[in-house]
């Protein structure tokens, strides 16, 4: 049998994720497919956040098994946040893949609530979000950053900066301008021999 599409018909008003599920309980192996369309207030981590009345689309496959409904389907939404190189705005959009089981008195650690005929989407749509919102996102992959001299920011203009020291000559910098060749020259001459070893 190929699933219904419910779009809404039989959700309660103001709880735009639930949705009504005796019909499906009663006819094991039976499915619905549901869209929902709605905000989810409070999706944020420390990177980035869904905007407040952005919307969340969920789209989920709605399976009767033997032990209550089998949830599968994307949770969508856009988020945005501050671009952890250049600190400009960084915007992108989460589509999460979900297959979740909601039973009457489950465990809450792997599985979500069914209350009697009624299931709610919210949880397992606000879990998704979470988990997948970047906690250090980017404007875009080639971000040049800000210059750690002047501060400006390099993918808009060039600083005349001079580049910053790489740290992991630091310690030899300390023995004089010439430490480094040294290293080098000695490394290509071979390593030195050891005590009472002779060459051929």
């Amino acid at each position: 049998m190929s699933p219904v599409l419910d779009k809404g018909s039989r959700r309660h008003r103001g709880r735009p994720f639930v949705v009504a599920v005796a019909g499906l309980l009663r006819e094991p192996g039976s499915r619905r497919q549901v869209e929902v369309d709605a905000p989810i207030e409070d999706l944020a981590v420390s990177g980035s956040h869904v905007p407040d009345g952005a919307l969340v689309h969920v789209s989920a496959l709605l399976e009767s098994v033997h032990d209550g409904i089998l949830v599968s389907g994307t949770v969508s939404a856009k988020w945005e946040g501050a671009c952890r190189r250049c600190l400009d705005e960084a915007r992108g959009e989460l589509c999460v893949p979900v297959r979740e089981l909601c039973v009457e008195g489950g465990d809450v650690e792997t599985t979500y609530a069914l209350l009697g005929d009624e299931l709610d989407l919210e949880p397992i749509a606000h879990d998704a979000c979470i988990l997948e919102l970047p906690l250090a996102p980017l404007c875009n992959e080639g971000c040049l950053g800000l210059c750690p001299e002047c501060g400006v920011n390099r993918n808009l203009e060039q600083c005349s900066c001079d580049p910053a020291p790489d740290p992991r000559w630091g310690p030899l910098a300390l023995l004089g301008g010439g430490a480094p060749q040294a290293r080098v020259a000695s490394s290509a001459a071979g390593p030195e021999p050891v005590p009472g070893e002779t060459t051929e």
